[in-house]
């Protein structure tokens, strides 16, 4: 899994199947992050880097995909 960063929204994605998590900067209220699968979404602001940010975010993922909530169409779920 890579970050990528969009040019025109300076935001970073990270996805895995059918997870995928989104870190920005939102100025004064630091880094934000939005990590879900389907409708499903949480979102945490407040960090202070973007590396902190994106640790957080990757635990998060990794929490989805032991739960197996990341297969998709294509792909077979990890339990």
């Amino acid at each position: 899994m890579e970050w990528i960063l969009d040019q025109g929204t300076t935001r970073y994605t990270i996805a895995y199947g059918a997870c995928a998590a989104t870190v920005w900067d939102a100025g004064r209220h630091g880094y934000a992050v939005k990590v879900g699968y389907g409708s499903m979404a949480t979102a945490q602001y407040g960090f202070t880097t973007l590396e902190d940010a994106q640790a957080w975010s990757l635990t998060k993922l990794a929490e989805l995909r032991a739960n197996g909530k990341c297969a998709s169409v294509t792909q077979a779920s990890d339990e």
